[in-house]
């Protein structure tokens, strides 16, 4: 598979949700990765069935993964809490919880993944990379398109033209929450935060919110 990370094997795998739902879904989902590791597509074809059924059951995700953070690596009090993540860190899953007309910034993952909206709606601003990211600091993006997301709606990321994007939350009186199965640690690693009007790219790291970041 592609953009896998460089860190360091855990110790074991790191569960931060007990929730037989979840214990569940992880089993599934590894099973899947190991039998489809050659190609991501089938990956997704196969696993986003068992996402979906994830996401229509509504009251395994514990209340304090559901909030926002004020202090948020993402910025604009944007919660991402950690549920779990696997040893090779090959399989991390994590809730994002955006407040009332919070906006991410324009971001990408460097990992195949699926998104799906929990609770709450959303609008997903996808974006293109016209240049060759060559240039340390520059960026050249085009908007592809500018999708609503409701309750169990399921969308990929897929590196390199699937995975840039920003999220806004389009609720008014509560936040909106998706859930994020990725392929990497993506809490963890360095990747790129863009600024389309400034043709402008930089790196950062979001971390997780019940997880300061060790180097």
């Amino acid at each position: 598979m592609p953009y896998l990370t460089t860190l360091e094997p855990l110790e074991t795998d790191q569960w931060f949700v007990e929730s037989p739902e979840l214990s569940e879904f992880v089993a599934t989902a590894k099973e899947i990765i190991a039998s489809t590791r050659d190609d991501y597509t089938e990956t997704l074809n196969t696993l986003e069935p068992y996402f979906a059924a994830l996401l229509k059951k509504q009251h395994w995700l514990p209340e304090n993964f559901a909030q926002p953070n004020p202090d948020s690596g993402l910025g604009g009090g944007i919660g991402q809490w950690l549920l779990y993540r696997s040893q090779e860190r090959n399989l991390t899953i994590f809730s994002l919880v955006i407040p009332p007309n919070s906006t991410t910034p324009v971001h990408d993952h460097l990992s195949w993944g699926l998104v799906g909206l929990y609770k709450g709606q959303q609008e997903e601003t996808v974006y293109r990379r016209l240049d060759n990211a060559e240039t340390e600091g520059f960026a050249d993006l085009e908007v592809v398109g500018s999708y609503h997301v409701k309750r169990g709606d399921i969308y990929r990321l897929s590196p390199p033209d699937g995975d840039i994007h920003s999220v806004k939350a389009t609720t008014v009186f509560a936040p909106s929450i998706s859930i994020h199965v990725m392929s990497n640690d993506t809490g963890s690693i360095l990747r790129n935060q863009y600024h389309p009007e400034q043709r402008s790219s930089k790196s950062f790291r979001s971390g997780y919110s019940n997880l300061p970041y060790r180097n």
